[in-house]
C-alpha cells in the first residue's frame, strides 16, 4: 500500500496537471491543454502535427545514420518515418482533408 502512495506522489510531481501536454518544438504553436473527450477533431489535429513533425525529422535522422554507415539504426529510423507517414495519412482521413500530394507515400 505504501508503494502505491509513493508512486502516486512521484506521478503527481511528474504530471502535476493531467490536462497539460508536453511541448513539441517547431510545431508552429504549442498545445497546452489536452482536448476534451468531445473534441476528436482537436485530437486528430494534434496527432497530425506530431506525426508530421516525426516524419520530417526522421528523414534527417535516417540520412545521418546512413552517412555514418549505421545501417541497423537507419533501418529503424526509416521504420519510424513510415509509421509516422501512416499515422499522418490516417489523421488526414479522420479530418476529412484531401491527402496532401507534397509527400511521398
Amino acid at each position: 500500500m505504501r508503494k502505491a502512495a509513493s508512486r502516486r506522489l512521484k506521478e503527481d510531481k511528474i504530471y502535476p496537471n493531467d490536462n497539460r501536454l508536453p511541448r513539441v518544438p517547431d510545431l508552429g504553436r504549442s498545445l497546452r491543454v489536452s482536448p476534451g473527450p468531445h473534441s476528436m477533431d482537436a485530437m486528430a489535429r494534434m496527432q497530425l502535427e506530431v506525426a508530421t513533425y516525426i516524419e520530417d525529422i526522421s528523414v534527417e535522422l535516417g540520412a545521418m545514420a546512413r552517412a555514418a554507415q549505421l545501417s541497423s539504426l537507419a533501418y529503424f529510423v526509416d521504420m519510424t518515418r513510415m509509421e509516422a507517414a501512416i499515422n499522418r495519412r490516417t489523421c488526414l482521413v479522420q479530418l476529412g482533408e484531401v491527402t496532401d500530394t507534397n509527400r511521398g507515400a
